[in-house]
């Protein structure tokens, strides 16, 4: 999954949790987003791996991912937290 898509996903769910509507917002979703971004980083660390001449480019799609990860385990923590704050019968 590009990471256009993926970023997209990300700042909806922002959105969500902006709007006071992070209750909504499944802890499973967002375990896929970095579990994809995950697997797109270690994809990108092989290719460098391979291609020593695409070293730059690829550091900085590296250095992007790192940064949507660091969001998405941010969101992760906004969206565990208001699920264990929440009653369960709200």
């Amino acid at each position: 999954m590009p990471f256009e898509k993926l970023t997209s996903k990300l700042d909806r769910h922002f959105e969500r949790l902006a709007e006071g509507k992070g209750r909504k917002i499944k802890p499973a979703d967002v375990a896929k987003i970095i579990a994809k971004l995950e697997k797109r980083k270690a994809a990108l660390m092989a290719e460098i791996a391979e291609n020593a001449d695409k070293a730059e480019r690829l550091s900085h799609k590296i250095a992007a991912a790192d940064e949507m990860l660091a969001r998405a385990q941010f969101l992760m923590e906004q969206v565990q937290g208001n699920v264990s704050a929440t009653p369960a019968g709200d």
